[in-house]
């Protein structure tokens, strides 16, 4: 069933990428990392703005050697790194899923930190990516606290952290200044994207509702609940911040697998003799 679900993910994928099915193919937020200046990433960075930058500065400077490459082939390579990430976590099959073909379209990383959450349950420094881009969704990280798994929470540190010298030795602190600045500027004026005139609660309200829903996850063993509360954290609910649910299914197969091979290998008893 998966493999016929990627199948017909792929076939919508491609109707949208040749014009069959109408679509604005505009990359936006590729076109912002391709376009930024590792040694000044935030000149001009705003909500809404045209090629805003707000990750941080490691992240420009792992994309500076790509954006030598025409921008068509930058928008190729980053496509196909996302779609690579998803079929090597085994979670193709959700190209089906709100949110994913519009996150490949436009460029975007929420189908790559998607598969940073599904592996972070077996290498927690993989939490990193989340920190260092959109950061509030690392609300998802009061799993392992909730369930006092303090060796996850402290690689995620380790990890984290040498990130951090390793782009400090590299640009500078000056950057990381100029990024937390942004960040706490950026905060106290949300813009929020409006579905049918309606707009998602702001994002206080959004972050008490992630904390609840992995505190109960935590509590009752559903990992599936981990990416909810990172979607619900989300800086901004755009329509491509849905493939971050992405995360979500797999997780859920994965928790029900156990339950149903106890199930199918537990020994019935005898019937007793007449």
């Amino acid at each position: 069933m998966r493999r016929g679900l990627a199948a017909i993910g792929l076939v919508l994928l491609a109707f949208v990428v040749f014009g069959v099915i109408p679509y604005n193919l505009h990359p936006n937020d590729s076109h912002a990392y391709w376009a930024v200046d590792p040694s000044d990433p935030y000149r001009g960075a705003q909500l809404g703005a045209p090629d805003a930058f707000f990750y941080a500065p490691v992240v420009a400077q792992l994309l500076g050697p790509l954006t030598a490459l025409p921008f068509d082939a930058f928008r190729v390579l980053w496509g196909a790194l996302a779609l690579g990430a998803l079929a090597g976590a085994g979670a193709l099959w959700t190209l089906i899923m709100p949110g994913v073909t519009e996150d490949l379209v436009r460029g975007n990383i929420h189908i790559l930190l998607a598969v940073a959450i599904l592996a972070g349950f077996r290498v927690p420094g993989a939490w990193a990516a989340v920190l260092l881009t959109k950061v509030t969704p690392g609300i998802g990280l009061l799993w392992f606290a909730i369930r006092r798994e303090w060796r996850s929470l402290a690689q995620v540190a380790v990890v984290t952290a040498l990130i951090v010298v390793a782009s400090v030795v590299v640009g500078g602190v000056q950057l990381w200044i100029d990024w937390v600045r942004l960040l706490a500027t950026s905060a106290e004026s949300p813009r929020t994207y409006t579905y049918l005139g309606v707009a998602p609660p702001p994002l206080v309200v959004r972050m008490l509702l992630a904390v609840a829903v992995v505190t109960w996850g935590a509590w009752t063993n559903r990992r599936w609940t981990v990416p909810i509360s990172a979607f619900l954290a989300l800086p901004v609910i755009w329509p491509s911040g849905f493939a971050l649910l992405a995360a979500a299914p797999p997780l859920w197969l994965a928790d029900r697998q156990p339950a149903r091979t106890d199930r199918s290998t537990q020994v019935k008893p005898a019937p007793e003799a007449a």
